[in-house]
C-alpha cells in the first residue's frame, strides 16, 4: 500500500504528489522479495524433479522406505532380492565370484533393479550413507556418450540441473577397481552430495564411516577413512588409470601422508595395501580449482 490518499482512482486531485522515500524503500524491496521467490520456487522445482524419480525407485525397491534404508546395514524386511543375480544383473556386475555371490545373496538387497531400468537403464548401483539424506541410484553412461552426461541429466535421461550421483566409464561397474570415483553435486538445498561435507567435522566424521553400496547381486559395505580438499585435478587420468599397481600403493601413501590434502580428516589407523578397493566420492567446495573428497575403504 502506498502513502497516496484514496480517492478517484486511487489519486488526489490535482497534481500528482512525489512518492516518499519511504514508498520507495518498501516497492524496492517488494521487487527483491519476490525476485528471491521466484529463485526458491525454481531451485525446489529442480529438486522436486528429481526427488520424484527417486521416490519412484524407492517404491520400486520391495516397499522399503529411503529411512528403512539408511538405518539398515544388510539384513532388512521386505521381498528378497536374491533371485536378481541370476535372471537381472548386467553384465559388468556378474563377474563377482560365486563364493562373493553366495554370501551377499544372506543379505536382503533392498532396491528391484529390474523395475528401475525399465526407465533408467543406465542405473548400476545404489549409495546410500546413513544418517545422511544420500540415497540414491548410481548411473555411467556408455562410451558413446559424455562421460560426464549425468553431470545434469536426471537417471533417466532427462536435462536436469542437479544431475545425478554418477561415475564415468573410465571405470568398470563391479566396484574392482582400486579407484572407484563417484560424482556428485553440492546442492544448496542439501540434495545429491551435499551432505558429503558433514565429514568436515570431527565428530560426524569418528561417528559415520559407514557407506553401502547396493548391486544387483551383492552388497558392499565401505568405511570412510579420509575426508578432505583437494585439487580439482582428475584422479584417473593423473594416476594412469591405476594400471600399475606400484602407482596405485604410490597414490595410497600420498593420501594417508596427506601429501594431496589441503584441509581435512584422515584416520591414521586405516591400513591400505595394494590389494585394497577405494571408493571415492568427488564433490565441488567453495573454490572452482578444488574438489571435496569423501574416501571409503572396502570391507572384505
Amino acid at each position: 500500500m502506498d502513502d497516496r490518499t484514496e480517492g478517484a482512482g486511487g489519486m488526489t486531485s490535482g497534481s500528482p504528489k512525489k512518492p516518499s522515500k519511504l514508498a520507495v524503500v518498501l516497492a524496492a524491496g517488494a521487487v527483491l522479495c519476490a525476485l528471491i521467490g521466484v529463485i526458491a520456487w525454481q531451485g525446489s522445482r529442480r529438486a522436486g524433479n528429481y526427488m520424484d524419480l527417486q521416490t519412484k525407485a524407492e517404491k520400486a525397491s520391495t516397499g522399503i522406505s529411503a529411512d528403512d534404508v539408511m538405518r539398515t546395514e544388510g539384513a532388512v524386511a521386505g521381498t528378497s532380492r536374491a533371485e536378481t543375480a541370476e535372471t537381472a544383473a548386467p553384465a559388468a556386475a556378474t563377474t563377482a565370484s560365486a563364493a562373493e555371490t553366495a554370501e551377499s545373496a544372506a543379505e536382503e538387497i533392498p532396491i528391484d533393479f529390474e523395475e528401475i531400468w525399465k526407465t533408467c537403464p543406465d542405473v548400476y548401483a545404489w549409495i546410500c550413507i546413513p544418517d545422511t539424506q544420500i540415497n540414491y541410484p548410481v548411473c555411467q553412461s556408455g562410451e558413446d556418450k559424455d562421460p560426464d552426461f549425468y553431470l545434469n541429466h536426471r537417471a533417466d535421461g532427462t536435462e536436469e540441473f542437479a544431475g545425478s550421483i554418477y561415475s564415468q566409464y573410465y571405470n568398470s561397474k563391479d566396484f574392482r577397481d582400486p579407484n572407484t570415483i563417484l560424482y556428485g553435486h553440492d546442492m544448496s538445498n542439501g540434495s545429491m552430495f551435499q551432505n558429503l561435507h558433514f565429514y568436515e567435522k570431527q565428530d560426524f566424521f569418528d561417528q559415520n564411516r559407514e557407506v553401502i553400496v547396493y548391486l544387483p547381486d551383492r552388497i558392499l559395505h565401505y568405511r570412510v577413512f579420509a575426508a578432505y580438499n583437494t585439487t580439482d585435478e582428475h584422479i584417473l587420468m593423473k594416476y594412469d588409470f591405476f594400471q600399475d599397481p606400484a602407482v596405485f600403493e604410490q597414490y595410497i601413501q600420498e593420501v594417508m601422508d596427506g601429501t594431496n590434502m589441503y584441509s581435512g580428516i584422515i584416520d591414521p589407523e586405516t591400513r591400505l595395501t595394494g590389494e585394497s578397493r577405494i571408493l571415492t566420492l568427488s564433490t565441488c567446495n567453495a573454490y572452482e580449482d578444488q574438489r571435496f573428497l569423501v574416501q571409503c575403504l572396502l570391507q572384505e
